[in-house]
């Protein structure tokens, strides 16, 4: 069946393709013990998963699972059910992808096209403990899921969300159309979607990824489910279309129905999830569509929000807080004390929006509510360059602070800064904490593109520590 019929909703399941995974094989994995079901009164396993599930962390389930191999499988089989019992459950941000300027890569003539073409990962400390990658990699994909290393040349990473990643495939045989492969390269899976080609093919687009770890009050982490949300423009409409793994096909075309045509989709950036609804950061607002059901629906916004600042993209990104209610957050330079010359980085936490009563939470009024809250980042310097009061933009340097991605589960940001900051590089920052950590160094970390953050959950931590 040509390419252009499957795109219009012809029967094609894009089954996902079990591989090998970062916490699988030798990759990764909790080393456990070689005696194998040896008690000496065997405990029958529908009594073993109780206890677990009662002991006081995470950590204490881990190292319980470390005694013998029976009693790690049991813990990797009951992960899912364990996550929900447990407190302390880590939700780990293990690092970020991301693709080169092409202009870096000439400057520091390291590496071939084809090499700087593949996305690098970059791992966070979680990452070193979990998964042993120390340093970047331009071939940790690949190695997770094996087989991808001839599908990564020149592909482009869109979306992120637990666990799962979205790649666009960008080879010529695919420029007539738009290839889309969705993995998850701490399990191994791969599904490649069937191409949008022809009438079909979208133009520049934003993406938005849901997942079995969101499906109502039953949700399935390691679930293999998924959807995939596309939003681009027609010539005189932005149009909405999404994937679903378990029909195997994409929607019919809908249409933006409250508010103008986005000018520009793929400078919406991240989106964030919440109750089955992707949001977008516009200016005073966010665009928000429902992605929990067989055809997107735009979700009526209000049309401003208190305290939500003005700045361009790089200085403003959306999130979630504790109590998962959509956050804005934003960034600024702050005057250290006792010196004119001298400002710090600043990360504020302005607005909270509520959905309403039609998602279940009867205090919420659908519309924001103002709660501020600032993180001083006193060891980060950046330059101050004429910013004064009633000035409504940041200054010349707005490209060098980047808020990159938001990690909706571990609730942390990442963020880099370029040069004319006092520490250029990646960070990853704990909205909760204020805890900060570099994961990168160089003037040149503002010029990566296609930069998307990568965490796991509870559940898939839990069931990987069983090296299969």
């Amino acid at each position: 069946m040509p390419p252009a019929r499957r795109a219009r909703g012809g029967a094609h399941r894009a089954a996902p393709y079990h591989r090998r995974g970062w916490l699988n094989d030798d990759g990764g994995g909790l080393l456990v013990s070689d005696d194998d079901d040896g008690e000496p009164l065997p405990i029958p396993d529908d009594a073993l998963s109780p206890v677990l599930a009662r002991l006081p962390s995470g950590a204490d389930v881990v190292r319980s699972a470390a005694t013998c191999r029976r009693w790690a499988r049991l813990v990797a089989k009951d992960g899912a059910v364990l996550s929900r019992a447990l407190p302390q459950l880590p939700c780990l941000t293990l690092g970020f992808l991301h693709q080169e300027d092409a202009g870096t890569t000439a400057r520091r003539r390291k590496a071939s096209s084809g090499a700087a073409a593949h996305p690098c990962f970059v791992p966070t400390a979680s990452a070193a403990r979990l998964i042993g990658l120390q340093a970047p990699s331009s071939t940790a994909l690949a190695d997770a899921v094996l087989g991808l290393g001839d599908v990564l040349e020149h592909a482009r990473p869109v979306a992120s969300r637990n666990g799962w990643l979205v790649l666009e495939l960008r080879q010529e045989r695919y420029t007539d159309s738009l290839k889309l492969c969705v993995c998850n390269p701490t399990r191994g899976d791969m599904a490649m979607l069937p191409p949008l080609a022809g009438a079909d093919k979208p133009g520049d687009y934003a993406c938005a990824l849901y997942t079995g770890h969101d499906l109502g009050t039953t949700p399935r982490p390691l679930s293999a489910f998924f959807r995939l949300l596309i939003v681009y423009n027609r010539r005189a409409f932005t149009a909405l279309r999404s994937y679903s793994s378990d029909t195997g096909r994409w929607s019919t075309e809908g249409k933006r129905s409250r508010g103008p045509k986005i000018a520009f989709p793929r400078e919406l950036g991240q989106s964030i999830v919440v109750d089955g609804v992707a949001y977008w950061h516009l200016r005073h607002s966010a665009f928000a569509v429902r992605v929990d059901t067989p055809e997107p629906t735009e979700v009526p916004m209000p049309t401003k929000g208190p305290g939500i600042s003005n700045w361009p993209r790089g200085w403003r990104s959306l999130g979630v807080d504790p109590d998962g209610k959509l956050i804005f957050i934003d960034a600024s330079p702050c005057m250290d004390e006792g010196t004119p010359v001298s400002h710090h980085l600043v990360v504020a936490t302005r607005s909270v929006f509520c959905p309403g009563s039609g998602s279940g939470d009867s205090d919420c009024s659908g519309e924001w509510v103002k709660r501020f809250k600032r993180i001083k980042l006193k060891q980060l310097k950046v330059r101050y360059e004429g910013w004064f009061g009633g000035v409504k933009t940041p200054p010349p340097f707005q490209e060098k602070v980047n808020l990159r991605w938001f990690s909706e589960k571990s609730g942390t940001l990442l963020f880099t800064l370029g040069k004319g900051t006092g520490s250029p590089g990646a960070f990853v920052l704990n909205i909760a904490t204020g805890h900060v950590e570099k994961v990168a160094d160089g003037v040149d970390c503002d010029l990566w593109r296609n930069f998307v953050g990568y965490e796991i959950d509870g559940a898939a931590y839990l069931a990987s520590i069983l090296r299969r």
